[in-house]
């Protein structure tokens, strides 16, 4: 294994040490007993992703209050929000990490 594995390796046991990453993984948890909800969330995920990949940047404005208005049920359920936003928070930090790196090596 050379340096840069080895690094990838510690990298990956630090981020699970994170609060936001233990949060992530409990909420998960959380709502992975709920076998129903998990399963619409899923579908959620899926239907939000195909919706972003195929809605231009002009009508996605247009349509993201009808696409949320028509899943809001998912975010009254507890455990679902939660888990949603322990996601997001997870995204996020990996995402500013990647920017740290592709700015640090002027990739462009």
């Amino acid at each position: 294994m050379d340096g840069f594995e080895i690094l990838t390796e510690n990298y990956i046991k630090e981020l699970k040490k994170t609060t936001i990453y233990k949060q992530y993984r409990e909420k998960l948890a959380n709502l992975k007993k709920d076998e129903e909800m998990w399963q619409k969330v899923s579908e959620y995920k899926q239907r939000r992703f195909e919706f972003e990949k195929n809605t231009s940047g002009d009508e996605l404005f247009d349509k993201a209050d009808g696409f949320e208005r028509d899943n809001e049920f998912i975010f009254e359920n507890k455990a679902a929000k939660e888990y949603l936003e322990a996601e997001a928070a997870l995204c996020k930090m990996v995402r500013e990490i990647y920017y740290t790196i592709t700015q640090s090596i002027e990739f462009e």
